[in-house]
């Protein structure tokens, strides 16, 4: 009975729990791929992209590095054909040797080096002597000088006999422009005899920057920094020719007495720490991590050094865009999984509801009997109950009558002995004493013959007192064992519900 009173405890429904188990037969498989592709399959991918980055990298780095070379072996070839080195040998009397080197250079200049802007020739000293241009440009000193003694120094140590300057930038025109001095080296005489600058526009190797927008995902882009760390090709205008750390007061002084980049002001500096390190190359490796100035998520950022020039080319991706695909093959595989989950759970419900209901329904029928059986225990209790009050009434009762069936019986005895003292008294008393005496004989038969029936009516009652004493106790017996099935069939009903979930 404790069974039945006590709570039963609640737990999911047998659909339910059908369509969980499916569910998760299904997805299983999905969790394992999911696993795998976190562990192996995305650090592959990331890896990929990494060295796709690299990859894009180098390539268009050895664009501009072949570019450049290109360039420079051009202008050199040029610059000391024998009808330039003849003019430089006597300048102010070779005036038809100039008229046909500027012819031959303006025709040179427009079919296979569009991007030479202006080519001026100086001699040894530095001095102007004449001019080219197919843009009908003309030589604009820089800062003091046509050619800066910081450029004169570096010429006349390059062991190459050629030099590139830094970026200079006319905000008039809006162009950047470097300058590729060539040392004009006569084979007569075995000596240098002049120096031609070669103007060269920037603009193919700001296309290639340019075109690094976007091209490593969503936020990519390059620029190219050079020696001092200034950002001499940034297509971000408000980082463009402003420098990653600050530049020394010398440095600061000769940018602006040059005005290499338009402006007599210092170089402004927008701060990266984590571009420093592109300084100096024992100090970064090629692929670093870095917030850029400005920026508010983590880069990841490749950088090549150019040989030819002292400029580093680095290219900068959000890690996001690095882990795009990753991502996506994550998202798309919890979104098989959200697609099966929907299906199957409806599947699993509709299994579980047809499995459930015909043991709901016995789980009822059986709750009924075992509501009847209980009925049935309590009445069959409450009848032993009183069967058994009836029977101790009984048998105190049956106690009182053999209580007074034992006091008649010494009664009788009683009157007999007194009877056979009266007959022994003397002769003349003897007709009163008989009458007496047979009426007292007569009293005790007749006590003695009741009390034969009584005896025969107490050996009765007993008997019967005994059988009622037997039904009583297979009565109560038959409720203690209807008491215990209905208990047993209390647990069986709830496991059944545990079963079903109700």
């Amino acid at each position: 009975m404790s069974q039945r009173n006590a709570s039963t405890r609640r737990s999911l429904k047998l659909s339910v729990r059908i369509s969980f188990f499916l569910i998760l037969a299904a997805i299983l498989p999905l969790l394992i791929a999911l696993a795998f592709s976190e562990v192996q399959t995305r650090a592959t991918l990331i890896n990929q992209a990494n060295r796709t980055l690299e990859a894009d990298a180098q390539t268009h780095s050895q664009l501009i590095e072949n570019y450049l070379t290109a360039k420079l072996l051009e202008v050199r070839t040029l610059d000391n054909t024998p009808i330039v080195q003849q003019y430089f040998t006597d300048p102010a009397h070779n005036q038809a040797a100039l008229g046909v080197v500027v012819q031959n250079g303006l025709a040179i200049n427009k079919s296979n080096d569009p991007d030479i802007v202006l080519v001026t020739h100086f001699d040894l000293r530095g001095h102007y002597l004449f001019h080219y241009s197919i843009y009908g440009l003309k030589p604009q000193p820089h800062g003091k000088y046509l050619i800066p003694p910081s450029d004169m120094q570096h010429l006349a140590k390059s062991k190459s006999l050629q030099y590139v300057s830094d970026v200079y930038y006319d905000p008039l025109t809006r162009q950047s422009t470097i300058e590729l001095y060539t040392t004009v080296y006569s084979t007569v005489l075995k000596k240098p005899v002049g120096i031609i600058r070669s103007t060269l526009s920037l603009e193919y190797i700001w296309n290639i920057v340019n075109g690094e927008k976007g091209a490593n995902g969503d936020g990519s882009y390059a620029f190219i920094l050079d020696e001092n760390g200034v950002r001499i090709v940034d297509p971000d205008p408000q980082s463009l020719f402003t420098s990653v750390a600050p530049l020394s007061s010398q440095l600061q002084q000769r940018i602006k007495d040059d005005h290499s980049y338009g402006q007599e002001s210092d170089v402004p500096v927008l701060a990266d720490e984590g571009l420093k390190g592109v300084l100096n190359l024992n100090k970064l490796p090629a692929t670093f991590s870095v917030t850029p100035a400005g920026k508010h998520e983590v880069f990841q950022g490749i950088w090549r050094r150019f040989s030819r020039v002292p400029w580093t080319y680095v290219v900068l991706t959000p890690q996001n865009s690095i882990y795009f695909v990753a991502n996506q093959q994550l998202f798309i595989t919890l979104m098989v999984a959200v697609l099966v989950l929907i299906p199957l759970g409806v599947i699993g419900w509709l299994v579980g509801s047809s499995i459930s209901y015909p043991i709901s329904r016995s789980v009822e029928s059986l709750r009924r009997s075992s509501s009847a059986l209980n009925r049935l225990s309590e009445n069959e209790k409450k009848i032993a109950s009183e069967q058994i009050w009836m029977m101790d009434s009984s048998e105190t009762g049956l106690k009182s009558i053999q209580y007074y069936t034992d006091a008649s019986k010494k009664a009788v005895l009683q009157l007999n002995t007194l009877g056979n003292d009266l007959l022994a008294r003397p002769e003349r008393e003897k007709p009163v004493i008989l009458n007496g005496v047979a009426q007292m004989i007569n009293i005790g038969r007749y006590f003695e013959q009741a009390i034969i029936h009584q005896y025969e009516r107490n050996r009765k009652v007993a008997v019967a007192m005994k059988v009622t004493s037997e039904v009583a106790k297979q009565i109560e017996s038959g409720a203690k064992s209807v008491d215990d099935a209905t208990t047993v069939l209390d647990q069986v009903v709830n496991q059944l519900r545990r079963i079903i979930g109700s």
